[in-house]
């Protein structure tokens, strides 16, 4: 039996490492003792040195579904008996392939992992038989026949059974069951009658481990390096999308600007040439005070030559005397306007004078009036400390 119980617990290690590889969660092992019941003719244990007839199992099942499994087990067995004359004793190893359904599904969905297993299967193993005198205790027979040169004989057989599986956990149940096997081609176990028909079966309590993942599989399971992965991309394109966002409406206000910097460029074009083909001279510069004598004057436009051009020149000049750079500092749509300004600025006022420019209707006020372009610029710039604005005109 020793020999025997090293083979089955080797088999059961090989059978659990080969299916623990398996990323497949429908896999089991099972293992379990059992105690034999031989339906022979030598059915009593009263002989001296009887022993119990026992078995151990070991196997590997696949489940194909709530309700289906199958499986493959190994078992190393022993038998004895007596009569009034006789006792037996044999050994038996077999190897069998069953299919379990589970009868409790018959009734509708099982809400739990409560088991009730019809099996049926075939299998084939070897076993061996001794004879012997109760009395003497001489062997009287032996099957197979050793002068045949065999120690085992081939027997064949199908089984049926019944087990329950009671869960101890999610991955663990407790087996209760009873096998029976049917033999052919070896039809007696006791090596006491040829003619016989022996049949066998063994009650079995064993323990049925399912090699299935702890995950709750209604939740998902995330590597938490790959979702701090993720987490980095994610919080990545949202700062890039946030950007991108910024920078789009920075690009649309700045074509706004652009398009309006255009629209304000196409107006000033549009003046300039207006300007150029009707030339607006001013008709007169009034020092601060002298408003009410001021004189308007229709502007001069160059239409009949030379001639047309010189008289609108000198009309112009003896209005505001020789052309000089001017620097402006507002334009005031009102006399009133233009007025008050300067009796308001902080800039000084004894150079201070307003021209109306009749062709644009506005009141421009002259901070200075200089002969050369180095002197206006260096007014200009005591202008702009008070009003960013000023600039340079010549006429």
């Amino acid at each position: 039996m020793k020999k025997i119980t090293s083979l089955l617990f080797l088999a059961l290690f090989g059978g659990l490492s080969l299916n623990a590889q398996d990323r497949v969660n429908k896999f089991s092992a099972n293992v379990e003792i059992g105690l034999g019941i031989p339906f022979v003719e030598l059915n009593q244990n009263s002989y001296t040195g009887y022993k119990p007839n026992l078995g151990i199992n070991a196997g590997i099942g696949y489940q194909f579904d709530k309700a289906s499994r199958l499986r493959g087990d190994i078992m190393a067995g022993q038998f004895n008996g007596n009569n009034t004359q006789f006792y037996f004793q044999s050994q038996s190893y077999e190897g069998s392939i069953s299919y379990e359904y589970n009868l409790l599904h018959l009734f509708g969905p099982v809400s739990n992992n409560f088991k009730l297993n019809g099996r049926v299967g075939i299998g084939a193993g070897m076993m061996n038989s001794y004879l012997y005198d109760i009395n003497t205790r001489q062997r009287l027979a032996e099957v197979p026949d050793p002068r045949d040169g065999s120690s085992f004989s081939v027997q064949t057989f199908v089984l049926a059974g019944l087990n329950a599986g009671i869960p101890l956990n999610k991955k663990m149940d407790l087996n209760l069951g009873y096998a029976h096997r049917i033999l052919w081609f070896q039809p007696w176990v006791d090596a006491f009658n040829s003619e016989s028909f022996d049949t066998y079966g063994y009650v079995t309590v064993g323990l049925t481990y399912f090699l299935q993942s702890d995950k709750d599989p209604t939740k998902m399971e995330v590597d938490p390096k790959k979702y701090n992965a993720l987490k980095m991309k994610a919080d990545s394109s949202d700062a890039f999308a946030s950007k991108l966002s910024r920078t789009t409406e920075k690009v649309a206000r700045l074509e706004m600007s652009n398009q309006e910097k255009d629209m304000q460029m196409e107006i000033l074009k549009t003046e300039m040439d207006s300007l150029k083909a009707n030339p607006v001279v001013v008709s007169k510069e009034v020092r601060p005070g002298k408003g009410e004598n001021l004189v308007i004057r229709g502007e001069q436009t160059n239409t009949s030559g030379d001639n047309a051009g010189s008289e609108g020149a000198s009309a112009g000049d003896t209005d505001l005397g020789p052309a000089r750079y001017r620097v402006i500092v507002v334009s005031s749509p009102t006399r009133a306007g233009a007025q008050r300004f300067i009796d308001r600025t902080r800039l000084n006022t004894d150079e201070m004078m307003i021209a109306y420019i009749e062709r644009l209707d506005t009141y421009r006020v002259i901070y200075k009036s200089t002969d050369s372009i180095e002197a206006a610029r260096k007014a200009r710039g005591e202008a702009r400390k008070f009003y960013s604005d000023a600039w340079i005109t010549k006429f």
